[in-house]
């Protein structure tokens, strides 16, 4: 099976899914078109809650795509129709998010809302963990010899989002806003060089004991 083909399906739909994320947003609607500022202000004002869900939606799936090409690039080194399917496994649930995300937006303080966009994070970052799990477990599809620091950041990674996701569901009850930066917050371990460290030391020293 062609790797490069299943990538570029991945791309695709990668490209498709983060476009759909702004077209959902419309532009305010008015029966004159002699708006005043205070008025278009206002009324750009009140879309607020879709353009916060849709850059924390963003930034979640610039993040998946790039550890997809980091799993495609360095750990699997051939593919097999098992890992096929669970990739397009991982790009269903992908395809949800422009939905998932508009409805937070649309309704920003409803528990059910911020719920079912969670859901959608954390099935996302399930069937990734199961790319990942896969591929790692299975020597005709691996890299080999490489780095145990490099298996171990990128485990702490893939469980990351999923992790704190479900976090961000169970606080939704206590604080909306909480459960929004729980939603985003694996993003920083992502683009930050060297926060990963951190959390490296903590994991062997647990291991230890």
């Amino acid at each position: 099976m062609n790797k490069t083909r299943l990538e570029n399906l991945s791309d695709g739909v990668f490209a498709i899914v983060m476009t759909l994320l702004i077209i959902e947003i419309k532009v305010p609607e008015s029966h004159s078109v002699h708006l005043s500022n205070q008025e278009l202000w206002q009324a750009l004002w009140d879309l607020w809650p879709l353009f916060r869900s849709y850059v924390i939606s963003f930034i979640i799936l610039g993040m998946y795509w790039m550890s997809h090409h980091a799993l495609f690039h360095l750990f699997a080194r051939n593919i097999n129709r098992v890992f096929a399917n669970k990739n397009n496994l991982f790009l269903m649930f992908l395809a949800l998010i422009p939905f998932s995300s508009h409805l937070l937006g649309q309704y920003p303080d409803n528990e059910l809302a911020v719920i079912i966009y969670g859901i959608n994070i954390i099935l996302l970052g399930v069937t990734f963990c199961l790319m990942y799990f896969y591929v790692i477990a299975n020597k005709e599809l691996v890299y080999e010899d490489l780095p145990k620091k490099l298996y171990l950041q990128a485990t702490i990674r893939v469980l990351l989002t999923p992790s704190f996701a479900l976090i961000g569901i169970l606080v939704c009850f206590y604080n909306i806003s909480l459960s929004f930066f729980f939603y985003a917050f694996p993003v920083i371990f992502n683009i930050i060089p060297g926060t990963l460290d951190g959390l490296e030391k903590i994991y062997l020293k647990l291991r230890k004991r």
